[in-house]
């Protein structure tokens, strides 16, 4: 399974719409919050709701079959503990810090793409794929150029 994650665009749709022509063979588009656009704009992203979306119509997670194990998706990470444990979660995507991410904590995967707008570590803007496989799930970053 092949993902394209985002997160934090902060109404950049234009680069949203650059990464699916770049990468049009993923399985999957997700989104992990701030959009600040309506799911129309951002096709054929899915995404959940930023606390910068909070007049927008999306869900406030997803959780998401894939042949790891289950995947947990919500903006911010601040409630994840409980949650992962409860729902029996091996990965879990969130947005909100504008920081790449990717550890593991208790067996679950923590990942954040980053953010498209607004970096916060030493990248300008950045997303990931993921290849998530039954066995392993790869992560690999990129620098919006």
């Amino acid at each position: 399974m092949k993902v394209l994650l985002v997160s934090d665009s902060h109404g950049d749709n234009i680069t949203l719409q650059r990464l699916v022509a770049m990468y049009p063979q993923m399985d999957l588009y997700l989104h992990a919050g701030d959009s600040e656009s309506d799911e129309e704009a951002i096709k054929p992203f899915i995404s959940v709701r930023g606390n910068c979306d909070r007049y927008k119509d999306f869900n406030d997670y997803f959780l998401i079959p894939t042949p790891y194990g289950k995947m947990y998706v919500q903006h911010k990470p601040h409630v994840a503990n409980l949650l992962t444990k409860m729902r029996e979660v091996k990965i879990f995507v969130h947005g909100h810090t504008h920081i790449r991410r990717n550890e593991t904590i208790n067996g679950v995967m923590w990942i954040n793409p980053g953010a498209i707008s607004y970096a916060r570590d030493c990248f300008d803007g950045s997303y990931a794929i993921l290849t998530i496989e039954q066995n392993a799930v790869q992560v690999e970053y990129y620098t919006v150029k």
